[in-house]
């Protein structure tokens, strides 16, 4: 369910009127213009790449964010096309943790770059590399390059390695890329330098243990079927741990075959370090920031969690302020005070009446010469960092996440309104400190 909230300073039917009543109405009208301060939570509902969900590489997460951040933009910027500073967004989309290409640098004999007429004699159909003289997502590289190579280099000796360089469309961009290949005593084979934890051959009692077969011509039945008596086997075999590889040499319907599989926690699979490995696909929360110019990614999070204040937590401000800033408690009672406007007596809420806090409590002045709203600025940030992140929050928290917004609601009386607003804050581990993402309270 999506939730859209605007502000407006100014009312709509003010500006029907003629504008010497309104400043004669209204001080100060002509001064503040109409804005709309936009809160959304919802989800994406621009356009995801080919693949149905943005990816992030281990190891390369700024470009991912990078990707996600320029969709967010367009979607923002077709859906609000007039927003003012102070707008924000949560928008959920489907994000997918990748494991990036395993391996080593390797070193090639020769390289050689793909021409028009290489990309054409691999086919020119739908989905074939000559359509558009690239690859792509759903062009593989390697269902073509290692008979490419097979051809051109076809008087090489086995050992030799050659880098291919190629264009790749994917996220709506071409770019340049390159593989390397080695040619093998069973042919022409991708060469990322990668390293398995352990190898093991398959012996002619192996095939009968495992499938009942003749040792001569090993495995026999489809890919899948024996992609799934290996797994079976590797299981019984080794006590894994998650993302042990083992390098494979087994015969299949008289064929030698040189695998890779991975254990991923749960079973064995089929494994090529050589491409990118979608590791999980989530659901993540992303926040975004309008500073009066532009939509900008302020946080990439898995989830929110919403605490609201109690009488416990008024009362520790209250308690708070009484030993520490003991000149702004209340002169009337002992359950309230106005450093950070906490009551916690019947109320329990935030009391952020302008007048009350100039009148009473301005201590030394610190409050002569400003307006309601750097008023209520001051009000926000030093509930937000003082009273939020810094008193209550450790508390209210037990095993505190980075991964996780924490968004805190609690009543204000008077200020912007009196109801139950909501501030939100990230865990940092490195410091173990919450910080305030600086929007706006939001109305809940």
């Amino acid at each position: 369910m999506n939730k859209k909230l605007i502000y407006s300073l100014c009312a709509a039917s003010f500006l029907m009127t003629a504008c010497d009543y309104n400043e004669d109405n209204f001080p100060g009208f002509d001064q503040e213009p109409l804005t709309d301060v936009i809160y959304y939570e919802g989800d994406f509902t621009g356009k995801y790449p080919a693949e149905g969900y943005f990816s992030l590489v281990q190891g390369d997460e700024e470009a991912g964010k990078a990707t996600i951040e320029e969709a967010l933009i367009s979607m923002l910027e077709d859906t609000y096309p007039y927003c003012d500073k102070g707008s924000s967004a949560k928008i959920k989309v489907k994000v997918a943790d990748v494991l990036p290409p395993q391996g080593t640098d390797v070193v090639a004999d020769e390289e050689y770059e793909l021409t028009t007429a290489d990309y054409d004699g691999m086919g020119t159909d739908d989905k074939q590399p000559g359509k558009h003289d690239n690859f792509a997502y759903n062009i593989d590289p390697n269902d073509y390059l290692p008979d490419f190579c097979e051809g051109k280099y076809a008087d090489k000796p086995v050992g030799f390695i050659c880098k291919i360089i190629y264009k790749y469309y994917a996220n709506y961009e071409t770019t340049t890329q390159a593989k390397f290949y080695k040619k093998g005593g069973s042919g022409w084979a991708e060469d990322t330098g990668f390293e398995a934890d352990k190898s093991y051959i398959f012996s002619s009692a192996d095939y009968a243990d495992i499938a009942g077969t003749d040792g001569s011509k090993g495995f026999i039945g489809s890919d899948e079927e024996v992609a799934a008596l290996i797994s079976l086997f590797l299981q019984k075999k080794y006590i894994a741990s998650d993302g042990m590889t083992v390098a494979l040499n087994y015969k299949h319907a008289g064929n030698v075959i040189d695998a890779i599989f991975r254990y991923n926690g749960e079973k064995w699979e089929a494994y090529n370090p050589a491409k990118e490995v979608v590791a999980s696909v989530s659901e993540r929360i992303t926040v975004m920031k309008f500073d009066g110019k532009e939509w900008k990614l302020s946080n990439l999070i898995s989830r929110i969690e919403k605490l609201t204040l109690t009488n416990a937590e008024y009362t520790k401000l209250v308690e708070w302020v009484n030993t520490n800033k003991p000149e702004y408690m209340s002169t009337l009672n002992t359950t309230s005070e106005y450093y950070f406007g906490a009551d916690c007596s019947k109320n329990n809420n935030i009391n952020n009446k302008y007048s009350t806090w100039t009148q009473y409590y301005n201590v030394d002045g610190y409050l002569d010469g400003l307006d309601d709203a750097e008023i209520q600025s001051i009000m926000d940030e030093r509930l937000a960092n003082e009273g939020l992140a810094t008193i209550l929050l450790p508390g209210m928290v037990t095993n505190p996440d980075p991964d996780t917004s924490y968004t805190v609601v609690y009543k204000i009386y008077g200020g912007r309104g009196n109801g139950n607003y909501a501030m939100s804050f990230y865990y940092n581990a490195d410091d173990n400190i919450y910080t305030w993402d600086e929007m706006t309270p939001v109305m809940q």
